[in-house]
């Protein structure tokens, strides 16, 4: 997921880029594991998931940008005070196809 966010925004800076880019959208995907119960690998990610993993890490990452890279652009957007309502837009359509996805449940019998 780290490739599709560098190939969507040109120029991350180096304070975001590689491995702390990997770190952050490995966080969203633990959570998608969590909340789904399903395993979601790091790598050969299912095409269900990678919608919802997207737009999450991508709302994980537009702050960070916007504060260390404030003139990044995204495709024809520039960052700046749109950048927080970029960022809601990535994360209420991630959380919208993490729903879709579902939630996992768990069930206890008690008394037997």
């Amino acid at each position: 997921m780290a490739d599709a966010i560098q190939n969507l925004v040109p120029n991350i800076p180096t304070a975001l880029s590689g491995t702390r880019l990997l770190e952050m959208a490995d966080r969203v995907r633990f959570r998608m594991e969590d909340y789904t119960g399903a395993t979601i690998g790091s790598t050969g990610i299912t095409e269900m998931y990678q919608p919802a993993l997207f737009n999450l890490s991508m709302a994980e990452v537009l702050p960070i940008l916007h504060l260390v890279g404030g003139d990044t652009s995204i495709g024809e957007m520039r960052m700046g005070m749109s950048a927080m309502a970029a960022m809601e837009y990535y994360r209420e359509q991630g959380e919208k196809e993490l729903k879709r996805l579902g939630m996992k449940t768990t069930f206890y019998k008690a008394y037997g």
